[in-house]
Parts: structure tokens; sequence; C-alpha cells
């Protein structure tokens, strides 16, 4: 029975952490997409930044304390994981370090922004439309080739992922297949979007970001609120 409430317990845990990273990262994203860029104007887009500078900076710290708290669920995962399939345990836990680390450095991006339009003395040598450009341009790299950056290494933490619940026996497997959809779906945008960028903007990436919700939205619901079954699995599995 114990080991039974503590499964349940964190799985529970590791839901309250992917909840919560979800929703940092979600406002970091959806502030700075749909409040501050103004495709195809500089000017607009670097006005947006100072007229609400805290919030602009809310907004990066707010992805940054959603990369901590996908680290440490990460390390939920693995805990809860570990003896389902090691190697995948593995390569879930590998993956969601890697992409935290490079969303850590692509925020350098933002503050590269804020840099340039902080009015410092030594940026006076660029007249304002170069700053608002320059602006621009660290912007732009945040939220494109950074974020498919980033995304690489979703593919994998989400197939294995799904592939851990379909193996194990204490989550419905439902949720591995759609996670293992989410996965492909983040996969076929990353490459897409470097090797076709015309179609990234229209397409392929609302169509990801629905196959992420698709996938996301119903396991963190199901770890939030209802945990892990209160069976273990009969047999470690390729304990590797």
């Amino acid at each position: 029975m114990n080991s039974n409430y503590s499964l349940r317990q964190r799985a529970r845990f590791a839901g309250l952490l992917y909840f919560l990273s979800t929703l940092a990262g979600g406002f970091g994203l959806s502030y700075v997409r749909s409040k501050v860029i103004v495709a195809g104007d500089a000017a607009a887009t670097a006005a947006n930044i100072m007229s609400s500078e805290f919030l602009f900076r809310a907004a990066v710290v707010s992805n940054l304390l959603s990369q901590v708290l996908l680290f440490f669920f990460a390390l939920a995962l693995y805990q809860l994981f570990k003896e389902v399939n090691r190697v995948l345990a593995r390569v879930l836990l590998a993956s969601a370090m890697l992409t935290v680390g490079i969303a850590v450095v692509n925020a350098l991006n933002n503050f590269g922004a804020l840099l340039v339009l902080s009015g410092a003395d030594y940026l006076k040598a660029f007249t304002p439309e170069q700053l608002s450009a320059m602006a621009m341009i660290f912007i732009r790299l945040n939220n494109s080739v950074g974020q498919g950056l980033i995304e690489i290494f979703w593919t994998p933490l989400y197939i294995s992922f799904g592939l851990l619940v379909l193996k194990s026996r204490f989550l419905p497997k439902i949720l591995g297949v759609l996670l293992i959809i989410m996965g492909v779906g983040f996969a076929i945008n990353v490459y897409t979007k470097f090797l076709i960028p015309q179609f990234y903007p229209l397409m392929l990436t609302r169509l990801a970001m629905s196959l992420g919700a698709l996938g996301g939205i119903p396991t963190i619901l199901w770890l939030l609120i209802m945990g892990a079954r209160e069976q273990q699995p009969e047999q470690k599995v390729n304990h590797v």
C-alpha cells in the first residue's frame, strides 16, 4: 500500500511540475508573440518592448522559470519510469536536459534586444532605426531559429515519454499514443521550419501546437488529478 501510494504521489508531483512549467512557458511565449512582435515592423516592435519593459522582462523570466520546472519535471519522470525501461528513461532525461540548456541560452537573445534598446552611451553610434532593427533580429532569433533548436529535443523527449507510458501499467496507453503523435508533430515542424521556412508561420507550427495540446493537456490533467494507477508493473522490463 505504501509503495502504491508513493507511486501515485510521485506521478501527481510530476504532473504539478508539468502543469506549472507549461503555464509559465505559455505565458512567456504567448506574450512576446502576441503583444511584442509586429511582423515586418522593427520600430513598432521596439516601441512595444520599451512601453511595457517590465512585462517583457516578466515574460523572459517566466520562460526561464519554465525551464527550471522542466528540469525537475524530467527528474521526477525519470524516477517514475526508470524501472519500466532504463534506456528510454535516460533518453527522456537527456532530451529534457538539452532542451533546458538550449532554452536558457536562447533567452540571451531577448536580453540582447533589451540591451540594444537600453539607451546606453556607447549605442549612440547607431541611429534609432538601426537599434530597432538589431532588437528585431534578437527577438526573431529567439522566437524562430532559437525556438526551433529547442524543439529538436522535444521530439525524443515526447516519443520516449509516450513509449514509457505504453510499456508501463500505471498510466492509460492512449496517453502514450498521443505523446508519440505529439513528438512526431514537433519533428515535422522543426525540420520544415529549417528546410522550407516559408511554410513555417502558416501551417505546420499550428499543426504542431495542436498536436502538442492533444498530447500534453490530457497527460498533464491525468498526472495532476489521477496520478498513477495503484498497480505496479508486474515485472521490470529491459533493465539495461
